[in-house]
Formats: C-alpha cells, sequence, structure tokens
C-alpha cells in the first residue's frame, strides 16, 4: 500500500489536504506522543536496560615501609585505576493496541478515481508513521544535561545522577600523610536525565471521514487527536521499522550532552621520614585530566 491524501473541508468545499496541513498534523502528532510515550526511559539505582557506562580513576598505590632507607620508584607499587559501572537507565514499553476500526470507516477519507474511501489501517501506518516517528527523534524526546534543572520544555525524569565522572583528587594526597588512603576521589560532573513535554501545535485543518450514514463528515480536533494518539503510541512500541529505542552509543541521534569519563594522566613517587627506623614511599595520582571516553544517549527507529 502507499501514503494516502486525507481530504478536508475548505469553506464549503472538500478538497485534498495541502503539505503544510500534513505537515501540523505531524507535529500535532509529536506532540502527543512526547506528552504521552508508550517508551519511557527512567533513572533506576543499578541493572538498567541500557548498557552500562564506566567511570574510571586513578588512586594511590600501596605505601612501603623500611627499616633503614627509601624504596625505590620502581619498588614502590604504582598507581592503579579504579572502574565504576553506571547501568542506571532502563528502557520500558506501554502494552498498547492497534487503534480499532470496526466498522472499517474510522480513519480519514480519501479520493482515488472518482470513489471516496476511508483509509485502512495500513494506509495510515503509511501515511504517517514514518514521519511522525522521525519527526519524534528529531524533537529530543529525552536529554541528558549536566544539571538538575531540566532544559526550558522539559521535566526531570530524576535528580539522581544517571552517570557520574570522578577524579582522584590529587590535592587531598600529601607526603607527609603517607601511608594515604589510596582511593580519594572528588566528583567532576554529575549527568542527569530529562524527558521532553512536546510542544502544543493545533491542526490547520482536520481530516473528513465517512460517517455511519455513509456521507462525508469533518473531524473534531478532539475525534482525530484520539486516533492520531493512539496510532502514534502503538507505532512507536510495535510497528517494524518504527519503533523508537533508546540506547547508549551506536547509531541514531545524540540526546543531549555527551557523558565524559576522565581521570588524572599521570603520577608522583613520593617519600616520608617518620623517626630514624620508618622510610616510607607511595606514589600519588597527579597529572592533567585526560578524556577516557564519552557517551552518548542516543534514538533511533528500527
Amino acid at each position: 500500500m502507499a501514503a494516502k491524501t486525507p481530504l478536508k473541508l475548505d469553506g464549503t468545499n472538500v478538497r485534498e489536504m495541502a503539505s503544510g496541513d500534513y505537515d501540523k498534523v505531524i507535529e500535532r502528532m509529536t506532540y502527543l506522543y512526547l506528552s504521552d510515550p508508550s517508551v519511557t526511559l527512567s533513572q533506576v539505582g543499578s541493572s538498567g536496560t541500557l548498557d552500562a557506562m564506566t567511570d574510571t580513576r586513578t588512586q594511590a598505590g600501596a605505601a612501603t615501609t623500611h627499616a633503614s632507607s627509601f624504596r625505590s620508584a620502581g619498588d614502590t607499587p604504582d598507581v592503579s585505576t579504579v572502574t565504576v559501572s553506571y547501568d542506571k537507565i532502563s528502557l520500558a514499553t506501554a502494552s498498547t493496541s492497534a487503534p480499532a476500526d470496526t466498522n472499517n470507516i474510522r480513519f480519514p477519507a480519501y479520493i482515488t478515481g472518482t470513489d471516496i474511501k476511508a483509509m485502512s489501517l495500513q494506509e495510515m501506518y503509511d501515511t504517517y508513521a514514518s514521519d511522525a516517528i522521525d519527526a519524534i527523534i528529531a524533537a529530543l524526546p529525552y536529554q541528558i544535561s549536566t544539571s538538575t534543572s531540566p532544559p526550558s520544555g522539559y521535566t526531570n525524569v530524576s535528580t539522581t545522577a544517571v552517570f557520574t565522572d570522578t577524579r582522584a583528587n590529587a590535592g587531598a594526597y600529601t607526603a607527609g600523610g603517607i601511608t594515604e588512603t589510596q582511593d580519594q576521589p572528588t566528583t567532576i560532573t554529575n549527568y542527569y536525565l530529562h524527558r521532553s513535554n512536546g510542544t502544543d501545535v493545533a491542526y490547520t485543518a482536520t481530516p473528513m471521514t465517512i460517517n455511519g450514514d455513509g456521507n462525508l463528515e469533518e473531524l473534531t480536533s478532539a475525534e482525530f487527536d484520539v486516533i492520531a494518539k493512539e496510532m502514534i503510541r502503538y507505532t512507536a512500541e510495535n510497528l517494524a521499522s518504527n519503533k523508537v529505542r533508546y540506547y547508549i552509543d551506536g547509531s541514531g541521534t545524540a540526546l543531549g550532552s555527551g557523558m565524559v569519563n576522565t581521570k588524572l594522566d599521570g603520577s608522583t613517587y613520593q617519600q616520608r621520614e617518620v623517626g630514624g627506623d620508618d622510610y616510607r614511599t607511595q606514589e600519588f595520582p597527579a597529572g592533567s585530566a585526560a578524556t577516557i571516553s564519552t557517551y552518548y544517549l542516543r534514538a533511533r527507529k528500527e
């Protein structure tokens, strides 16, 4: 089957919808979906369904002690890497049903040759589904940001971070503190998940439909909203090649800020003498911040 051009009432005349009318229908479907999505993300404590992200940082090596001399840098354990896994984003789908059309005249009417027909459900999909899902993804249904204050038009999913970048707190390590606690991290950046509220857009025209008497009748905005919302929610959850899905990295549209994992790129060897028979050494994290990886939350249709 193929896309159809719905009929509309233009004053007292019945005409095919113009491209501008179609565009507003797609914008309206985008709003209806974003205000009540069927594929959602949540922040969870652990075991999220999206791929885990890794935060890495360096920690001090183990300290050495000797009764008569300092151990050399080569004999002092190196700094090592601490790895923390973040699997705090989960995807869920609603249990939606395809829009019902028990009398085969519920959906918009179109003209073919000299006949006027009501769209089938497949023709509804062919007409609207792909463009509407593209528009939903382009509208960035979720965003990652570094603030608990959501971007304009968005709502916090949670004020608990879905990813945290930490690094060794180099300033916390001192020679005078040897033996220092090996892992002394500091938080660099927290990343939070926000959901779009959508932008309310009105139709410029609503489609005609065939009523029970076999006559053409203009759908009200509220009536077409019901049909459009049922269709787009089912499409996003279930329709092959048009399902909305979210991933960490891979292909798709990036949703907001990249989540950056950094760690210090060097170390320093330190000594401390405690009395005449206690010579201590330890290697501390040092150097500059290096980016190890950057993760993106992405959306795509599949």
